[in-house]
């Protein structure tokens, strides 16, 4: 079954699944423990990694029909991931590592990561044929109105949790104890401030008895500051800007050297980074860097699948949300809806092994050697620019794509995009474009 979406049928589909797991999570914890606690990051009944797992899935699924081992594989890779992540994000925005720990004891005491991906593949799968229909039909039946209002509200309630929920984890980056901060708290004037602090810190301790400080052990006085020390958002975004230079380079050198002409393979309109090398590389960080001591052929397998998903599902972003493609391998032998093909995925498995093994360790060593201050004020400075330049390349390829359709100007910004990029722009930077 194939459905049309739009941004806001998206997002209220990523807040029913995500309220969905949350409602899962709860009632399992209340079977096994016999209480019931709170089992999200926020305060408010949503667990988002479902939600975003969800949507992927009801993006991707579709366009693999009939297909049944490849819909497996991604079911298997997007729920991995996702849990992956989430813990990761947990770690970088909290200090504290709030579902490594509870997979591994709560949920599935000795059994192994690909029993975890099994169970909740299944899960998924059985919600995409037997919930989503419902939750697609009911929206439908939603004015129009009343849907985008429910979604901003909702959007907003999140910002405003996620907001004091970071706040209040981030006011001790390393508590001895739980116990010790919510007796601390309730001690403390009472304030509105401190009595939300503290129902949040008991909130957690309850639903998270394991609950940890990451880096504890890593707080050494007297030691000079280091740039991006260990595993940190800095270092993610320098693996980003030097994967998507390096990887647009080596598409350029590729098409040269197999094709014989010169081809722009940047993702963006100025500078030749391509964000597709960029944010793989950054996934193949996060996700594979802990198999760095195994085997090669684990990693080989893990940034074989991984990389194989990732390039399909960005081709399916870029068709759903640009309403272009970038590339298109029909005519490549074992090629997957022309989005991504054997070949390339054993790239990708390669690239893994090459990047976890070979690249990684010292070019993390390499960043470490930038001067803080001078990493600190770089480091923004990219983002900065990196954010305007990925928003002007979105809303002049999304008005390259309206013009091809016959659609006017209908303001100053629709007049001012195709002054400043006109279709020979839009058509020597991106010579691969193709509108669907």
């Amino acid at each position: 079954m194939g459905y049309s979406y739009s941004t806001y049928e998206l997002m209220f589909f990523l807040i029913c699944y995500s309220f969905l797991g949350w409602c899962m999570e709860v009632c399992y914890m209340a079977v096994r423990t016999r209480r019931f606690c709170n089992r999200g990051f926020l305060n408010l009944p949503l667990s988002l990694s479902y939600g975003f797992a969800m949507d992927l899935l009801i993006l991707v699924l579709p366009t693999l029909q009939g297909a049944y081992i490849l819909q497996w594989i991604v079911l298997l890779v997007v729920a991995s991931s996702s849990a992956q992540l989430a813990d990761e994000v947990s770690v970088r925005v909290t200090g504290q590592r709030l579902w490594e720990q509870e997979r591994r004891s709560v949920y599935f005491g000795r059994l192994t990561g690909l029993v975890y991906a099994l169970l909740m593949g299944s899960i998924a799968l059985l919600m995409v044929l037997l919930v989503h229909p419902l939750l697609y039909l009911l929206c439908q039946m939603l004015p129009a109105l009343l849907l985008r209002g429910m979604v901003w509200v909702v959007c907003l309630l999140m910002a405003v949790d996620f907001t004091v929920v970071f706040y209040t984890m981030r006011k001790r980056p390393f508590p001895e104890g739980m116990q010790t901060i919510s007796k601390e708290l309730l001690e403390q004037k009472k304030s509105f401030g401190s009595w939300l602090s503290a129902h949040i810190w008991r909130r957690l301790e309850k639903a998270y008895p394991k609950l940890r400080a990451i880096g504890q052990e890593e707080v050494r006085e007297g030691k000079d500051c280091v740039f991006a020390e260990g595993f940190c958002l800095d270092k993610l975004w320098w693996i980003f800007f030097i994967s998507a230079l390096g990887g647009d380079l080596i598409e350029t050198f590729y098409v040269r050297a197999t094709a014989g002409i010169w081809m722009s393979r940047s993702s963006v309109l100025y500078g030749p980074f391509s964000i597709v090398w960029g944010v793989g590389a950054v996934l193949l960080t996060v996700l594979l860097r802990r198999f760095s001591d195994k085997e090669d052929r684990y990693v080989f397998l893990g940034g074989f699948f991984l990389g194989g998903t990732y390039e399909y599902l960005c081709s399916v972003f870029t068709e759903v949300f640009l309403g272009t493609t970038f590339w298109d391998y029909s005519d490549m032998a074992f090629n997957i809806g022309g989005r991504t093909n054997l070949l390339f995925c054993i790239f990708w498995g390669i690239l893994a092994l090459v990047w976890v093994k070979i690249c990684y360790p010292p070019l993390s060593r390499m960043i470490e050697k930038i001067p803080p201050v001078t990493g600190k004020v770089v480091t923004w400075v990219l983002v900065g620019l990196m954010a305007c330049d990925v928003v002007i390349s979105a809303m002049a390829m999304i008005r390259y794509v309206e013009r091809a359709e016959g659609v006017e100007a209908e303001n100053k910004v629709g007049e001012f995009l195709d002054m400043e990029y006109p279709d020979e722009l839009i058509e020597w930077r991106w010579e691969n474009l193709r509108i669907e």
